[in-house]
């Protein structure tokens, strides 16, 4: 990393500013994203890219992060809502149901996961310091390694130049929050402060929960450079309310099943990261280093058969040192190549406690424990060129090594290569219609708790078991994909594609283990539309066809939707007042792979209606206005005559709240 930083940014200081160079051919023009190929990019030429800037934050119903992601196209989120629980996530059939991750996040470039399991804290981001939102659906293991499989999102917070904002709401469920951010720019620095205070009841029993995140950053420019610092803290418990039998959910959809009474979490995690930048018209070099810290004291219960479950409390620490160093290459010619290449190296320490908890919540003696790092190395490169005004080729490869120490077992190593080769096509003059088609390959390691978790079950013969497995390898995906877009008076995009996936990691229930049990297809069709043929009303719907089977069977795997469709409309009204109105349904769904019982899925729908007041913007949001009563995902358990029981996750109740955004 220290040679590739040290020949970027000599290379970089000694090349004199071309006016003339341009970093693509001036016929592609859109809207500019940096996620999907790690630099700058027009959003034509990757179709399954989303953006949600400021403007459109400041208009949706949501104060949390996670509220956010649910508006992102072709992203299906469970549980969005902070009176909910921990949202869940799925974009081109991948589900992790909370157990692991086939998203990246990351937030201005630094990966956002939990050590052991891959998991996304989507709360770690005030929502006042949010500037921009952008994501990619789709396997980008070529630039970003590992978990990259259904896709990326980014987000990128706010640097004010000086002044900030401030929001405040509160609504049903006793649920408050409380966000700002404020900046000040000095002669030679500028500095950023930001903080959240949410808390809720929760909107089921046993579900309420409090945190408190904060961020404080500077950054400046020195001699052609400029560089940003950073330092992030949250604190947070909650209370887990546990999942319900289909039948008890039908009875009481937002009740808590007496077994989950103990459940809860307390959490606290620091993250610092500095990023030092040099940018001239040819050469852009960056170079980027964090450390993130987090300990986790939790209680949870794991439903072994119908009305019977395993309850252990787990203590965890874990820290995470990692960097990057990347450069961007333009030549002088108008459709030269642009090249851009790099590092990213992190080893992550964890270090992992369980005790047995009492009927009565007791906290007991030390079951079992587990320590080690893991260490990651990825190296990629990426290039792009123009062979004719309408035509844009690209392609990238990277190798990611990933190496596990410690967890008393031997080393143990994993690779993989990740290779993309795309082409877009300009169809028009005007470049409102763009065709672009891709392949690519990416893979996603097993996570540390997959590998080498020592949480021991009963066996039901008087001993315990562990539910990993240290010689589960990786899985990998092999896609395929074409899309079509286009603008003027209806901005839409249409994309088909075809992802194979090998050495699938599930829950084995022949060895009652983790295991690389089959293949799988994951086959769809992403749709997007918005209108903007009017001036006060923009209308816009998607729909999502995913079909996700394993091999050789045909039956849709579990927790899927087969269907996703979202409509919508943004609505400007006299007197400076506004309205945004979001309708969302799914269905084709499943609890079990078998396909026996059907997941009823949402038909909700999300309101805002805002109004301008001076520096100031009332709202007031109701989200699930129509009390839909639906379930998210859930599993289907055995009892011991063999029966099959459904459980589910229930949806979050009708909530209602107000609140006021002031800028000053």
């Amino acid at each position: 990393m220290a040679a590739l930083l040290v020949a970027a940014f000599g290379r970089a200081a000694a090349q004199t500013p071309d006016p003339q160079t341009a970093t693509e051919t001036p016929r592609f023009k859109a809207d500019i994203v940096v996620t999907p190929e790690r630099g700058d990019t027009p959003r034509a030429l990757v179709p399954a890219s989303v953006v949600i800037d400021r403007p459109t934050l400041a208009t949706l119903p949501a104060v949390h992060p996670a509220e956010v992601m649910s508006f992102l196209p072709g992203f299906i989120v469970a549980r969005p809502d902070f009176h909910a629980g921990r949202p869940v996530v799925t974009a081109r059939g991948f589900f992790g149901g909370g157990e692991a991750e086939y998203l990246l996040l990351l937030v201005d470039g630094v990966r956002v996961a939990d050590v052991e399991s891959g998991l996304i804290d989507w709360s770690v981001v005030p929502m006042s310091s949010i500037r921009r939102v952008e994501a990619y659906r789709g396997p980008a293991a070529s630039l970003y390694g590992d978990s990259a499989v259904g896709g990326v999102i980014q987000i990128l917070t706010e640097r004010p130049a000086h002044g900030g904002q401030f929001t405040v709401s509160g609504g049903s469920f006793e649920s408050f929050t409380a966000d700002g951010t404020y900046g000040r720019r000095f002669p030679l620095v500028g500095v950023t402060v930001s903080g959240a205070a949410r808390r809720t009841g929760g909107g089921f029993e046993h579900s309420s929960g409090h945190q408190f995140v904060g961020t404080g950053s500077a950054d400046g420019a020195f001699g052609g450079f400029s560089w940003q610092g950073q330092v992030t803290g949250d604190a947070r418990d909650r209370d887990d309310p546990g999942v319900l039998s289909v039948e008890a959910l039908g009875r009481a959809p937002y009740s808590s099943d007496p077994m989950f009474r103990f459940d809860t979490l307390d959490r606290h995690s620091i993250s610092t990261a500095f990023t030092l930048r040099h940018s001239t018209t040819r050469w852009k070099p960056n170079a980027r280093i964090y450390v993130t810290s987090r300990d986790e004291d939790l209680i949870r219960t794991i439903p072994l058969a119908p009305g019977l479950g395993d309850r252990r409390a787990r203590a965890l620490s874990s820290v995470a040192l990692g960097g990057s160093v990347e450069g961007e290459h333009i030549f002088g010619a108008p459709r030269s190549p642009v090249i851009r290449f790099g590092a990213d190296v992190a080893r992550e320490s964890l270090e992992t406690r369980y005790r047995a908890v009492s009927e009565s919540g007791v906290i007991g003696g030390l079951d079992s424990a587990a320590a080690g790092h893991r260490v990651r190395v990825g190296l990629f490169a990426f290039s792009s060129w123009a062979p004719a005004s309408r035509v844009r080729v690209s392609g990238a490869v990277r190798r990611d090594d990933v190496h596990d120490v410690g967890f008393a077992a031997a080393t143990t190593a994993q690779g993989a290569w990740s290779p993309r080769a795309a082409v877009s096509i300009q169809l028009t003059d005007s470049g409102s219609l763009a065709l672009v088609a891709h392949a690519s390959r990416a893979f996603k390691a097993p996570t540390l708790d997959q590998l080498f978790e020592p949480r021991p079950f009963p066996n039901f013969r008087g001993g315990t078991l562990t539910i990993s497995n240290r010689h589960l390898v990786p899985q990998r995906a092999t896609n395929v994909e074409a899309g079509i877009s286009g603008g003027g008076a209806v901005r839409w995009s249409a994309l088909a594609y075809r992802m194979t996936v090998d050495h699938e990691i599930d829950f084995d229930l022949r060895t009652f283990s983790y295991g690389n049990i089959g293949r799988s297809r994951h086959v769809g069709v992403e749709l997007e539309a918005e209108g903007r043929w009017w001036a006060r009303v923009r209308p816009s719907a998607t729909y999502t066809l995913s079909r996700v089977v394993d091999l050789p069977g045909e039956q849709q795997l579990k927790n899927v939707p087969r269907h996703f469709l979202t409509a919508g409309a943004a609505i400007e009204l006299p007197w400076a007042i506004g309205a945004v109105a979001r309708y969302r349904h799914s269905r084709g769904a499943f609890l079990d792979d078998a396909n026996v019982f059907a997941i009823d899925g949402p038909s909700t729908v999300d309101l805002r209606v805002h109004r301008a007041v001076g520096r100031g913007r009332l709202f007031v949001d109701a989200l699930n206005a129509t009390k839909n009563v639906y379930q998210e995902y859930g599993f289907a358990l055995a009892d011991f005559r063999g029966r099959l029981v459904p459980y589910a996750y229930p949806g979050a109740p009708r909530a209602l709240r107000a609140g006021l955004t002031v800028a000053f």
